[in-house]
């Protein structure tokens, strides 16, 4: 009988510390899901964007959902005053991915790109595509291509 009262002590244990595993473990990918960015949503015309240079006064960062375009556009503007924008589809499988922090992340096989989008980890082999800027006084012009 003692062996019995053991055995269900370890089977209990065990079942707790995965379950306690298990939590924390879904806690951690809940939480590289989500974002506390602002989605800007976006419409181009003749395949321009244009943003108001005055939406980078909080952030140097947004993140660009545009109408009957396929995937979000990360704008960034740069210490030196320039901006990029990078399409944020995976250049492996053609997933979308999602910022990270400094990162942006492919939930589908893994690929980890830099924030000017270079590989950092496959399997992706080719940076994200990054999209034609200009400026002026106002604005930022993003050129889509398809």
């Amino acid at each position: 009988m003692p062996d019995m009262d053991r055995r269900n002590f370890i089977k209990g244990s065990c079942g707790l510390c995965v379950a306690m595993s298990s939590g924390l473990l879904l806690g951690a990918i809940l939480e590289s899901c989500h974002t506390a960015l602002k989605v800007v949503k976006a419409t181009a015309q003749n395949n321009i964007i244009t943003v108001p240079l005055d939406s980078f006064k909080e952030s140097n960062f947004q993140l660009l959902r545009v109408s009957n375009y396929d995937y979000d556009i990360a704008l960034q503007k740069a210490a030196n005053g320039t901006y990029s924008a990078l399409v944020l589809r995976c250049t492996h499988a053609g997933e979308p991915v999602r910022h990270t922090g400094d990162t942006f992340y492919c939930s589908a096989h893994g690929s980890r790109f830099s924030a000017t989008g270079a590989v950092i980890t496959g399997p992706a082999e080719e940076p994200l595509k990054e999209l034609a800027t200009r400026t002026d006084a106002a604005n930022v012009y993003i050129t889509l291509s398809v």
